[in-house]
């Protein structure tokens, strides 16, 4: 099994999926540069390409962008920043914007560096914007210095200012035990305004992970509730991303619980959450991984199509031409009976088609899907184990899907794609990758691809 593939007892941390993800990042080896690039159907944009130095710009995005429409890009980065972090660890990580200048190529805005202690540090998860064109996102450390050394996270808000600068509000401060720690995954909202998250750690008393809810108020204030906790075993255990539905149910998945049968002793679960009288949610486990042809470890949340079919990746499991731990899948629950059919297997064999999915998926107007794999293709990064890929799944009339592959990185356009990609209307791609670039640092890079 590859250095960087989740182990049993890394899925049993009290952390989220998009927290793993960033764990197994920092595990890579220094990427050796490679000086040619496996050609594809799609190119990266050299000059919509930024990398990332450090400081004072950030390094590590470890999530996907999310677009305000007008052909701008907002991210995170986990690390970087300022050099001082507070009660956190060194560098405190970045919220970015990449807008096109007049030469068309990138130009990148920090738009702000966190400070550690009570404002937080480390941001993971996509941003979400609401309708007046604030951001909304998640730390996974910093905030109350009373729960650990390094704070358990916060909920964190950004808002444009006239002269082009942004103003942070931390909404919420997480104080672990009796609420949430680790807030990885980012924010959602619903139709009534209320925000949502997962986190890999918290409450009372042992548990794997919650889904918290934040409720606004017409002082500005935030409200924030534990509607479920997740106690490993049958119940699934440490949740990632969330979408929300038109009647306000929340879907997810767990990386790990589930069939307790199963060979991985549960390798991740898809749940339905729903609203019933009062401020109760009810739980359904729409399946169960058990880490064979199926599937393992889904590495992050899922997504629906125009039909309300749901859509994810695992991390494992699938073809065994990965040893020991499977090269991943992309799976179909179907909407109504949420019947369960593998879309795609990956294998690994030649290495080109990718391995180990992650960062979610994404859908284009016609249907396709696209997502990233941070490992397989050139074998330049990783141990050897690829510096990782873009891909297509390309939707047939009769409703399965034609895999190709996209675009290979080499380390000096990135490596590392763990965040999956956002499309937009003309259907070129936007993504980061955690590491590769800037031959210094290795911090990653943000990239479009123009097919």
């Amino acid at each position: 099994m590859m250095e960087a593939s989740m182990t049993e007892a890394n899925m049993m941390k009290k952390r989220s999926a998009p927290v793993i993800c960033r764990t197994i990042g920092r595990t890579l080896v220094a990427l050796a540069i490679a000086l040619t690039v496996l050609p594809g159907s799609w190119a990266i944009t050299s000059r919509k390409e930024h990398k990332f130095h450090n400081s004072p710009d950030g390094s590590e995005p470890a999530s996907g962008l999310v677009s305000d429409g007008a052909g701008n890009f907002y991210g995170t980065t986990d690390g970087g920043g300022l050099s001082t972090c507070g009660f956190s660890a060194p560098f405190c990580g970045t919220v970015f914007k990449m807008s096109s200048g007049e030469d068309g190529a990138w130009k990148e805005t920090v738009l702000y560096r966190f400070k550690g202690g009570t404002d937080g540090a480390a941001p993971s998860g996509k941003l979400a914007f609401d309708a007046a064109g604030n951001l909304y996102g998640t730390t996974v450390t910093g905030g109350n210095d009373l729960c650990n050394e390094e704070g358990c996270g916060t909920v964190f808000e950004l808002s444009p200012n006239e002269n082009g600068t942004w103003t942070e509000t931390v909404l919420h401060r997480f104080i672990g035990s009796t609420d949430s720690e680790e807030p990885g995954s980012g924010v959602v909202f619903d139709t009534e305004g209320n925000l949502y998250g997962a986190a890999g750690g918290g409450c009372e008393f042992e548990c794997n992970g919650t889904i918290f809810k934040l409720t606004p108020h017409s002082d500005g204030k935030w409200t924030e509730s534990v509607i479920y906790t997740f106690m490993g075993g049958l119940d699934g255990g440490f949740p990632s991303a969330l979408v929300v539905d038109g009647g306000g149910n929340l879907f997810g998945t767990t990386i790990s619980g589930g069939v307790t049968q199963s060979p991985c002793g549960g390798c991740g679960t898809v749940f339905e959450l729903s609203p019933s009288k009062g401020e109760k949610w009810e739980k359904t486990i729409l399946y169960s991984f058990n880490d064979g042809l199926d599937g393992g470890s889904p590495s992050s949340g899922v997504v629906f199509d125009g039909a309300g079919n749901l859509f994810g990746e695992t991390y494992d499991g699938g073809s065994l031409a990965c040893p020991e731990s499977g090269c991943g899948v992309v799976y179909e629950l179907e909407s109504g009976n949420w019947n369960f059919s593998v879309k795609y297997t990956f294998d690994g064999v030649d290495g080109a088609k990718g391995s180990q999915p992650s960062g979610g998926l994404a859908f284009d107007r016609d249907g396709n899907m696209y997502g990233t794999t941070g490992t397989g293709g050139l074998k330049a990064c990783n141990n050897g184990n690829g510096c990782g890929t873009v891909f297509k799944l390309a939707r047939r009339a009769d409703g399965d899907f034609i895999f190709s592959r996209i675009y290979v990185f080499n380390g000096t356009a990135g490596a590392s794609p763990n965040g999956g990609v956002t499309v937009d209307a003309a259907g070129n791609l936007y993504g980061t990758t955690f590491a590769g670039g800037n031959p210094n640092c290795n911090c990653g890079v943000v990239f479009a691809i123009t097919p």
